[in-house]
């Protein structure tokens, strides 16, 4: 059945799949890549795209459909929010490793993907996690302009955490924005990953209606209602008009 999923799973555009142990339930669990190429504006490219959460949902819930329709009495789909923290599934099921910068690298994905898993009650033997790791090589130590990777994870100096922050920024996280050159999230550590470093192919879904650089004049003269109509369904919106055009500001203070 797991060979079955798993080329159903391709028919359908998911490029890596595997199996994990939730509790008592099976994980399904997909990756969905997104890197189209980098562009030249100041937006972290898997912002570029339509918001990965109605991609995934859309994907996950004929996954969903397709286990009902063998067997399974119950699949319910998660994307970023869920009961389980979707990187440690990623990495007992087979499909990448913890990278120094926190995320999950694939060896043929490299760490531009999305994550997203179906819980069922179908039983479905688990994979095991892959051999190797990350090279070690400390670039996205010393690349990330917030030194949020020094001794461990610190999301206060993570910019891509900062630029996703409400209200009032204090003068060393604008400067951090300012430095890292990102309105929206930060890709700096991606960059800089040798694991990246390998041809990537994103799913067609995430190369549709990119915007890549955002302007103060395309919000600012938009109420929050118009603003959502117009750019809701982009994953740099979730947080509002007024987080953009703060950031944008910054960038642009000489």
């Amino acid at each position: 059945m797991k060979e079955k999923i798993k080329a159903y799973a391709a028919g359908i555009g998911i490029k890596e799949t595997g199996f994990a142990r939730y509790g008592q339930s099976a994980a399904v669990v997909c990756l969905f890549p997104y890197f189209s190429g980098y562009r030249p504006g100041n937006l972290s490219v898997y912002a570029y795209s339509t918001d990965y959460h109605i991609i995934l949902r859309d994907k996950l819930k004929l996954i969903c459909d397709f286990l009902i329709e063998n067997g399974a009495s119950r699949a319910e789909s998660f994307a970023d929010i869920g009961p389980a923290v979707d990187k440690d599934l990623a990495y007992h099921a087979g499909l990448g490793f913890y990278g120094r910068n926190t995320l999950m690298i694939n060896p043929r994905l490299g760490s531009y993907f999305f994550i997203g898993y179906v819980v069922t009650d179908m039983e479905l033997e688990p994979d095991s996690p892959i051999k190797g790791g990350c090279m070690g090589c400390g670039r996205c130590v010393k690349a990330c302009p917030g030194g949020a990777l020094d001794g461990g994870f610190c999301e206060e100096r993570c910019v891509s955490a900062i630029s996703q922050k409400k209200g009032e920024l204090t003068d060393e996280e604008a400067r951090l924005i300012k430095k890292a050159g990102y309105a929206f999230g930060c890709d700096i550590c991606q960059r800089v990953c040798p694991h990246n470093q390998i041809p990537l192919s994103p799913m067609p879904e995430f190369t549709e209606n990119q915007i890549y650089d955002i302007k103060e004049d395309m919000f600012a003269d938009l109420s929050n209602r118009q603003f959502r109509e117009k750019y809701g369904r982009y994953a740099f919106s979730w947080r509002g008009k007024a987080v953009l055009l703060r950031n944008i500001r910054i960038l642009n203070k000489k």
